[in-house]
């Protein structure tokens, strides 16, 4: 064989692989994948039915005129983007360098305190109101994905992408224990002269969101350990910035008592249930801006029989997140 002809056959060898090596590297996958995501950009969460996101504390020590207060007050912060989450990615690879995917996502955060009240008198707790928000959301989070061109067993790749909500909302469960008066008092319930109505509340709200695109980036690797298996694991930072678009009271069950303040003692009781509840408080609709035109709370036209209305406020689902899981091709 001539000089020439060796060469000619080693090109084309040559060529065969590189197709060989291409064709590999091009075609369809799945990726079942779990997540566990930190808060990275925690914020002040928004107000609960006007009570701004604060964990505050009054102590009263003594009785009568030599009784002391104290207080102390903190703002709370968080965000709902820390939690778990379970997902399917579907991808195509287009060539050893670029590729696309699609994930579909079930997220499930931690619960986070929104609202926490404490009065102790003399050691005994008189008014305990604590409120606790969870987001469980799904999401279609597609992403442009490019890796690294290589021929090992370890694979980097970087992706970017955006989120897209499909469902979900935000659930704040609240509950109250005052035997101060204080909440009813404040609700607009009048007590009889000489008493206070004490309650004891539990109740269960869900805000469903705003449609909104969020965004996603990450960097990864992949670890092959078969033909068409790998293992992968990534960083991924995803952020999103989520708007109320209305609100149900969906759980509404608690006691007013009233009691006499001389006696301490009880003086008739009311079972409270989601049925008595008017209908502007069982639905509120969220808006940017809201004008003298609208049914809000507190002004003269309000009508409690109808949806009342409110401005919108937000909540974060940013976070950084550890995936792991199987690459598989198919």
């Amino acid at each position: 064989m001539t000089m020439k002809n060796k060469l000619i056959l080693s090109t084309a060898l040559l060529a065969a692989a590189s197709l060989t090596t291409l064709a590999q590297e091009k075609g369809f996958y799945i990726k079942p994948t779990g997540s566990y995501f930190m808060k990275v950009t925690p914020v002040e969460f928004p107000a609960i039915n006007g009570q701004l996101a604060r964990d505050k504390t009054t102590t009263i020590t003594g009785t009568g005129a030599s009784a002391t207060t104290s207080t102390s007050e903190t703002a709370l912060t968080g965000s709902f983007g820390q939690g778990f989450r379970a997902g399917l990615v579907g991808g195509y690879q287009f060539n050893n360098v670029i590729g696309l995917e699609v994930g579909l996502n079930y997220f499930s955060s931690e619960k986070q305190d929104m609202l926490k009240q404490t009065v102790i008198n003399n050691g005994t707790t008189a008014l305990s109101l604590h409120a606790v928000g969870q987001v469980k959301a799904f999401d279609v989070a597609p992403a442009l994905v490019f890796r690294l061109p290589g021929s090992g067993k370890f694979q980097p790749y970087s992706k970017i992408g955006v989120i897209v909500p499909v469902g979900g909302y935000l659930e704040i469960n609240t509950a109250i224990n005052d035997q101060t008066g204080q909440i009813s008092a404040s609700q607009g319930t009048v007590s009889p002269p000489g008493t206070r109505t004490t309650l004891v509340l539990s109740r269960e709200e869900r805000i469903n969101p705003k449609a909104t695109v969020g965004f996603q980036s990450a960097l990864g690797f992949d670890y092959k350990i078969g033909n068409v298996v790998s293992l992968f694991s990534e960083l991924e930072y995803r952020n999103i910035s989520v708007g109320g678009k209305d609100k149900e009271l969906r759980k509404y069950d608690g006691t007013a008592t009233v009691v006499v303040n001389a006696t301490n003692t009880p003086a008739g009781s009311k079972t409270l249930t989601l049925a008595d509840q008017p209908t502007g408080d069982k639905e509120v609709n969220y808006h940017k801006t809201i004008t003298s035109s609208m049914n809000v709370k507190g002004q003269a036209n309000y009508d409690a029989s109808k949806p009342s209305d409110d401005l919108r406020s937000y909540i974060n689902i940013g976070g950084l997140g550890l995936n792991v899981g199987i690459k598989i091709g198919i």
